[in-house]
Order: C-alpha cells, then sequence, then structure tokens
C-alpha cells in the first residue's frame, strides 16, 4: 500500500508539473495549449497498470486538470470541459492499444508493416474524433474558438502516445525484472543520436541554414534514427525518441531548432510546434515499424534455428510429433491433430494434459530448466499412455524465443 501510494504521488507530481508548463503556452485563436505533455504520462500509466486501477489513475488526471486550469485563470466549467474530454481520450487509446495487442499478439511478428499501420490509423481516429467533440462543444457553449482548434489538441495528444507507445511496448512485453544487461552497441547509439539532436535543436531558428548552405539538417537526424532502430532493442528505442519529443518540443518552445518560424505574428509560433509535432509522431511510428521489421526478422531466424536444432534431437526417432508451447498459459499447438498420435478422442492442449496422460511427471523439472540458462535442451523421457498401450517417448523442447514460445517434440523410442 506505502509504495502504491508513493507511485500515485509520483504521477500526480510529474502530471501536475507537465500540465502547468504546458498550459503556459496556448494558442492565439483558442483555448488549448500548443503542446500537452501530461496526456502521454497518463497514457503509459494506463498501458502498464491493471484496468482495475484505471479509474484512480483517470480521476486523479481529471482533478489534477481541472485544478491546473482553473489555477492560470480558465472558467470553472472551461477547464471542467477539457479535464473530461482529456480524461475520455486517453484511456480510449490506451483500451484501442490493449485490445489490438491482444487481438494480434501471436500473428504480430508475421506482418509488422500491417499492424503499425492499423494501429496508428486507429489512434488517429480516436484523438481527432474526440478533438472534433471538443471544439463542437466548445462552440455549442460559445466560445469563440476556430475550427484549427482541433488540430492543436489532437496532434499534441497524437504526439505523446507515439512517442510513448514503443517503450511502454517494450515494458509490456518485457518487464523490468526480466530485462538483460544492455549492449553497448545500444549505449553508443543512443548517445550519438542524442548528441546530434543536441547540436540540431539547441541552434538558433537561421544557425543550420548557414552551416550547411541550404541542407536541411533534419533529414540527417531522421536517417540516423531510422538507421539505429534497426539495430536497438526495444527499451532503448523507447527512450531516444521520448527524449527526442522532449528536446523537439521543449527547443521549439524555447525558439530553438529548425522548426521555429521567424515571421513576428501570433501564430508564427503556433505553426511551428505543428511542424515540429508532425514530424515527431511520423518519426516515431516510423522508427517503431522499421523496428518491428528487424525484430520480425530476428525472430524468424531464431525460430528457424530452433526448428533444425528440434529436428536434430528427434531425427533418430522413428516417428515424432511436433508442437508449439505458448507461455505463459503453456498452451499446447500441435503441427497435427494431437488426437491422431494419441490414439483417442482425448485432445491434449496444455502442458498439464500432457503431463496427466504420461509418467513420470515432469513440470517440476521443467520449471527449474525454464527459470535456468536455457542454454540447453530440455530433454525428459516419459512413457505416453496412448489407450491401452504405453508407449516410451522423449520429451524434447528448446529454449524460449522472444515472442514467448517454446518448439517442442514426442519422438517415440524403440522398446
Amino acid at each position: 500500500m506505502v509504495r502504491f501510494t508513493l507511485r500515485w504521488l509520483a504521477f500526480c507530481l510529474c502530471w501536475s508539473g507537465l500540465a502547468l508548463l504546458s498550459l503556459e503556452y496556448r494558442d492565439p485563436w483558442s483555448f488549448s495549449t500548443t503542446t500537452w505533455l501530461p496526456a502521454c504520462i497518463l497514457f503509459a500509466t494506463l498501458l502498464l497498470t491493471s484496468i482495475r486501477q484505471w479509474p484512480l489513475w483517470v480521476v486523479s488526471a481529471m482533478l489534477m486538470h481541472t485544478l491546473c486550469g482553473f489555477y492560470i485563470g480558465r472558467p470553472l466549467s472551461l477547464a471542467a470541459l477539457f479535464a473530461f474530454f482529456d480524461g475520455l481520450s486517453v484511456p480510449l487509446c490506451a483500451m484501442a492499444f490493449i485490445l489490438l495487442d491482444r487481438i494480434w499478439s501471436e500473428r504480430e511478428s508475421n506482418r509488422p508493416l500491417f499492424f503499425s499501420l492499423v494501429e496508428a490509423i486507429v489512434l488517429i481516429v480516436i484523438t481527432f474524433s474526440v478533438g472534433s467533440l471538443l471544439t463542437l462543444c466548445l462552440k455549442l457553449n460559445r466560445y469563440d474558438v476556430v475550427s484549427f482548434h482541433f488540430v492543436s489538441w489532437s496532434l499534441a495528444l497524437l504526439t505523446g502516445c507515439l512517442a510513448f507507445w514503443p517503450l511502454t511496448w517494450s515494458l509490456r512485453k518485457r518487464p523490468l525484472t526480466r530485462w538483460r544487461k544492455v549492449r553497448r552497441r545500444d549505449i553508443a547509439l543512443l548517445l550519438s543520436n542524442i548528441v546530434l539532436m543536441l547540436l540540431l535543436f539547441c541552434q538558433p531558428a537561421n544557425g543550420p541554414k548557414a552551416i550547411f548552405s541550404g541542407f536541411n539538417p533534419t533529414y540527417l537526424l531522421l536517417s540516423s534514427m531510422l538507421l539505429s532502430s534497426l539495430l536497438l532493442n526495444a527499451r532503448i528505442l523507447g527512450v531516444l525518441l521520448i527524449v527526442h519529443y522532449i528536446v523537439g518540443i521543449k527547443a521549439t518552445l524555447a525558439g530553438l531548432g529548425p522548426f521555429v518560424r521567424l515571421q513576428e505574428t501570433a501564430s508564427s509560433a503556433i505553426w511551428g510546434i505543428w511542424d515540429v509535432q508532425w514530424y515527431i509522431a511520423f518519426t516515431s511510428l516510423l522508427a517503431f515499424t522499421l523496428f518491428r521489421f528487424a525484430e520480425s526478422d530476428r525472430l524468424h531466424k531464431k525460430k528457424q534455428n530452433s526448428r533444425q536444432v528440434l529436428e536434430m534431437a528427434l531425427s533418430s526417432a522413428a516417428s515424432h510429433i511436433t508442437f508449439r508451447l505458448i507461455m505463459p498459459q503453456k498452451r499446447l499447438a500441435w503441427s497435427a491433430p494431437s488426437h491422431l498420435f494419441f490414439a483417442n478422442d482425448y485432445r491434449v492442449a496444455t502442458l498439464a494434459l500432457l503431463e496427466a496422460c504420461s509418467e513420470p511427471p515432469f513440470t517440476e523439472q521443467f520449471e527449474r530448466w525454464q527459470q535456468g540458462d536455457q542454454k540447453a535442451l530440455f530433454r525428459q523421457q516419459v512413457t505416453v499412455f496412448k489407450g491401452d498401450e504405453s508407449v516410451p517417448c522423449l520429451l524434447v523442447i528448446t529454449p524460449e524465443l522472444p515472442d514467448k514460445t517454446m518448439l517442442g517434440g514426442l519422438a517415440v523410442l524403440a522398446k
């Protein structure tokens, strides 16, 4: 309870601090902020916590949104209206990502481009639909806003979600307790991209043009980040995209970087923020899509190697049947109908059912092997009961793959 209370206090402090920082920069033609940094904090928090805790996070964010808006001078009704739509849009985005992840969790590695595009389209539809509803409500309440209002509000939410999605995705797939040691190559790529980022965004608005003679250095940073996404692991890429989001937004708000417009008009700063947010949104989407391509290719190679090792281990048997073990449910997906091998209508759908129709028990040895380094194959001689007949078999399981699956097989041994 104490740890959860500390997490809630940290969330409140972080959210309110980013909200007050964002509320300092508002559009000249509407009541919306040019960027909304707290949305990504709530988005990541919802994705990393159980759904039964969502009401606490959402209600806390809505109350802080109302109080922060009222503190900076918004009428209470207007502050509550913005808080309501903020509390509506972010949970919808998080729920959409969770549902898509559950539907395609076992097929995502086969079509990474398609799934990335679907997720991006769903996120765009949700953010801009809710933004349009907010603009309509403001007009119905006779607030003087222009139609561009929904672009500012929706784009700020979209950019934050896309920038924070890779890190939250990696944390959902692999918790902190299971993270491995970070490679030196990943640290070097991360630092080199951050240095290039700071050199680009810490320059005055007209500085890089004079140095590069018309060449836009933004392309250099974009190319570096896209190429790095092919080599980095998910959590380092997520950290890089978050740093990219914070540096790009903060520098542009401070009047630095290539996206600052030099015209002395009330809306010139807003156009610059729009430009940098579109740039960050597309960079985050492209980088994460390329990472998924590379991750899918690496996963297919590991599956092929595991399949070859398994076939070699089972090749000496007269007959065998293979399966895919899906963790952590320990479900079995057989390469052929299981009742054909077991010679009855008994379908072995889990590892526990396989143990139930064989002896001796192997679950304890398997869990001990699973918690170890898994450098070698798991091998266990078992006697499988096929009706009235008992058949000696060799159970073989390969180490766990990145998609939380294992390949295995049963080889019939000579009596």
